[in-house]
């Protein structure tokens, strides 16, 4: 069916490719942390480099793309679906302001933790690969200029360097 067909970014080292993908009413959170699959199957695929964020090199009508190599993913390029973003809608949590460093990017955020769980706690908690921030913005490192925002971002928490976030939950 067309309504479960979704448009998501998904951040490589080098690459911001931005596809169609069969979401069976999933969140793409829920697609990238599912074990089952090493591989997203996109359609309607436009591959861009971050220096140059405009210019499409590239275009093909399907790809796969290794979970492995996603830095991070953002839900609903041209549309966010609603239940992206109501992620954690239906569960009390506590808000974190947070900064992570990926290789290249520099990522901004709400991280939100069920209860009143610490930042260290949750993700010694979180069973998932990936993991979604809120009112997140991404920057692209070597060249600043060049940043992306979005509702909720999806992080690849194999290539986290640092997580800062103050002592305090945010208010």
């Amino acid at each position: 069916m067309d309504d479960d067909l979704d448009v998501a970014e998904f951040f490589t080292h080098q690459h911001r490719i931005t596809g169609s993908l069969r979401t069976g009413g999933q969140r793409l959170t829920d697609l990238l942390n599912d074990d089952l699959t090493s591989t997203m199957e996109l359609s309607k695929v436009e591959v861009r480099r971050h220096l140059s964020p405009n210019k499409v090199v590239a275009t093909h009508v399907s790809a796969l793309l290794e979970k492995q190599g996603i830095l991070f993913a953002i839900s609903g390029a041209g549309g966010a679906r609603a239940a992206e973003r109501s992620f954690y809608r239906h569960v009390d949590t506590t808000e974190w302001d947070v900064l992570v460093t990926l290789p290249n990017f520099e990522l901004t955020g709400m991280f939100h933790i069920r209860g009143t769980s610490d930042l260290k706690t949750m993700l010694l908690a979180w069973t998932g690969q990936f993991i979604p921030i809120t009112k997140a913005k991404a920057v692209f490192t070597l060249f600043p200029e060049v940043s992306f925002s979005a509702t909720v971002m999806i992080i690849n928490r194999s290539y986290i360097e640092i997580i800062c976030t103050d002592t305090k939950p945010a208010l």
